[in-house]
């Protein structure tokens, strides 16, 4: 499971749906959207320090560091180390805020042909964040 830190900087909230805006400590924003509202969950409060969870095969990878996509969680990483596997390839991953993993098929990395020390821009869904205190 990856795992990022940051502090609640908005909550927006209609009936039993949150939009929460997380600021990360180098400043980048990870939006993440919840099935709570701040009466429903007592961790929901501005500045609040929050761990973000999200599985490793929840990490989309892009080759283009310039991409335009519809996906608002977005960090530039160096893949560090490659672990090839019959069906699925681990890529860890190193980015301004710690280092993540992601796990995407061993075809696709053949493909796509991702190489150790190369710069990719990863992306996760807002939908697929888990937030732990």
């Amino acid at each position: 499971m990856n795992q990022l830190e940051g502090k609640i900087e908005t909550i927006k909230s209609s009936e039993y749906l949150s939009e929460v805006s997380i600021r990360l400590e180098n400043e980048t924003i990870f939006t993440v959207f919840l099935v709570e509202t701040p009466q429903t969950a007592d961790y929901l409060k501005i500045d609040y320090k929050i761990q973000l969870l999200f599985k490793e095969t929840e990490v989309i990878l892009a080759k283009d560091l310039n991409i335009e996509i519809g996906i608002q969680n977005q960090l530039k990483a160096e893949i560090i180390d490659i672990r090839k596997g019959k069906i699925l390839s681990e890529l860890h991953l190193k980015t301004e805020v710690g280092n993540l993993k992601s796990l995407i098929s061993s075809s696709l990395l053949e493909n796509i042909n991702f190489k150790e020390s190369q710069e990719i821009l990863i992306l996760v869904k807002p939908n697929e964040i888990m937030l732990s205190k």
